[in-house]
């Protein structure tokens, strides 16, 4: 495949220099683990000719794409504080500093592209709140999809196949928690550290989506690959709350426009069947579930949301709303 899409994230870090109230144009670092060739890059070519076009000029982007502006939870913490001004990656990667975005992740929550859509553009305000009250602009949603279980020499069909398997652990206590709900035994591990435990032994295993699998190379140190889906992945691009105020309106309101959000998102998902394809032509075993298999997975997950809802009130708040929006898109097929 000529093109791939980063798994979960892509950020974009905005050069404070530039904020100075004289004639030259804000230069816009965009940063992001995707490489060259991707979906996601497109994607950012298009953002970077809009704005700069709606802009007239008063934008400049500059893309450093595979990674080189850092890992996500520094780059995350880095836009957070006003250093870098822009980022993109998952929710759980911002849970660090807005701990209720790590309920996006719980696993079940969703169950099919649409209704995470209705979700996600449901609890918008709620979101953006929430991350203006701890330093970030919301900017748009992204996409990673949906992940399964990459290990060696067997297909994870039921919860107890990964029981006691040392599995990579994103840094996310959901993530963790839903290891523990399963059985298995959770390592907490940056992304440019997983291929190495793979082909070492380190890890027995690891939870994405084919597109990061493929975009990290993950897929190299695993023999199977079971698309569970047990949890989605949006991506969610941020900019630091102090760099955007910092501006004038006239850029806010260019910055804050998402002309470009379904484009992201529907990169990613066109690629997914390709992807799996992938990996079978690469000698990788790609397994399915049945909906009886799936619902033993769905059962044993749903501890994780009670510790999620358990935390605080306003994990429950958000929990509760993303609850009454799927009960809405149910109410809304029928």
């Amino acid at each position: 495949m000529k093109r791939l899409v980063p798994s979960f994230a892509a950020a974009l870090l905005l050069s404070t220099a530039a904020l100075a109230q004289d004639a030259k144009p804000l230069t816009v670092k965009v940063g992001s683990v995707a490489p060259e060739g991707t979906p996601w890059s497109e994607w950012l070519d298009g953002v970077k000719a809009r704005l700069e076009k709606d802009s007239g000029g008063k934008v400049k982007l500059k893309l450093f794409l595979g990674g080189k502006l850092g890992g996500e939870k520094e780059m995350a913490e880095e836009t957070r504080n006003g250093n870098l001004a822009m980022f993109g990656g998952s929710a759980g990667a911002l849970a660090t500093y807005v701990p209720e975005l790590a309920g996006i992740e719980l696993p079940y929550l969703f169950s099919s592209d649409a209704e995470a859509d209705f979700v996600l553009d449901k609890i918008r305000p709620q979101v953006t709140k929430l991350l203006a009250d701890k330093g970030f602009t919301m900017i748009m949603w992204g996409e990673n999809g949906w992940h399964g279980y990459g290990i060696k020499g067997k297909c994870v069909e039921k919860p107890d196949d990964l029981k006691g398997l040392k599995m990579r652990a994103q840094e996310s206590y959901v993530h963790i928690e839903t290891y523990k709900a399963f059985g298995a035994a959770p390592v907490e591990m940056s992304t440019p550290e997983v291929l190495g435990a793979l082909q070492t032994g380190t890890v027995d295993g690891y939870s994405n989506s084919p597109l990061l699998s493929q975009a990290t190379s993950w897929y190299k140190g695993i023999s199977h690959y079971t698309y569970t889906k047990h949890i989605y992945q949006p991506g969610i691009i941020v900019m630091s709350k102090k760099v955007f105020d910092a501006q004038p309106k006239e850029l806010q309101d260019i910055m804050l426009k998402r002309d470009d959000e379904r484009a992201g998102i529907q990169g990613v998902r066109l690629l997914t069947n390709p992807l799996l394809d992938n990996f079978k032509a690469a000698q990788k075993t790609v397994c399915t579930l049945s909906t009886e298999q799936l619902k033993a997975w769905q059962d044993k997950a749903r501890p994780v949301w009670d510790i999620y809802a358990k935390k605080s009130a306003s994990n429950k708040a958000l929990l509760d709303a993303m609850i009454a929006a799927k009960k809405e898109f149910a109410a809304g097929k029928k």
